[in-house]
Parts: C-alpha cells; structure tokens; sequence
C-alpha cells in the first residue's frame, strides 16, 4: 500500500525550507541513507525553485501542490502548479562547460532522480511534474 503525504503552499523562497524539511523527515521515517536524503531534498528544492522563479515569476499569491507517496522503497514525487504551460521539449539542462550562476536545476533533478518527467493535466494552465526515485534501504538492527 501506498503512503501519502500532500500539502499546499504559497509560492515564497522561505516556503522552500519547509519544503525540504518534510522530504527529510519523511525519509528518514523510511529509514533511507543520509546522503539520498541530502540529495533528495536538493533536487525537490531546485524543482520547487524553478515552478517559483520560472513559471510563477516570483509571485507570491501563487500555489504549489506538493505530494510525496512512498511504497517498496520508492518515492513518487507530485509538483502541481496552476502557471502557464511549460513545453517539455524546451526543459533542458544547461551545458556543464558553460561557466556561469544558475541553470543546474534541472541537471540536478535527472541527476538524482531516476525519472523526472511532465504529466498531462489536460487543463489549460499548470503542470504536473513526476519525479521518481528509487532507494537502497540499509538492513535494520533488530
């Protein structure tokens, strides 16, 4: 059985910290390395901070959805956001040799998750971004 955790959240930077604290806590709960976790929530924070700055445009009357489901050692990762359209085709990571601020994001996201893909919503405006990745879960001391 699937276990699910969603929440709400207004469009603002700080909220990203919230954010990144439920995805550790929840993953520790699961019993997952610390450096999955580390890396987990840097790739949720990069995802949450693109929808923010990209697709919202910083506008903090916005709203994200975010839903985490956890089931035989896999997390699902549901972003839903209510901006415009985003084109698949057109979200690319830049290229490592160019040296400059910013734009790692989503190399970030396919670097750590295992799949990282948009959803169709069928609704004029928002997106639907799936991440999914799958853990090694250390043996528990009984």
């Amino acid at each position: 059985m699937k276990e699910m955790v969603t929440f709400h959240f207004q469009a603002k930077k700080e909220n990203v910290r919230i954010v990144r604290a439920i995805v550790r806590n929840f993953l520790l709960l699961k019993g997952v390395f610390e450096q999955d976790i580390f890396d987990t929530e840097l790739a949720v924070d990069e995802a949450v901070a693109n929808v923010i700055e990209h697709t919202y445009k910083c506008d903090e009357s916005k709203f994200i959805i975010f839903t985490m489901m956890w089931w035989q050692g896999q997390l699902e990762v549901l972003l839903r956001d209510f901006g415009p359209k985003v084109d698949p085709n057109k979200v690319r990571p830049r290229p490592l040799e160019e040296v400059r601020e910013g734009g790692l994001g989503v190399y970030i996201i396919q670097k750590i998750f295992d799949e990282m893909r948009w959803r169709d919503i069928g609704e004029e405006v928002g997106n639907l971004l799936y991440l999914r990745k799958v853990y090694k879960i250390p043996e528990r001391e009984q």
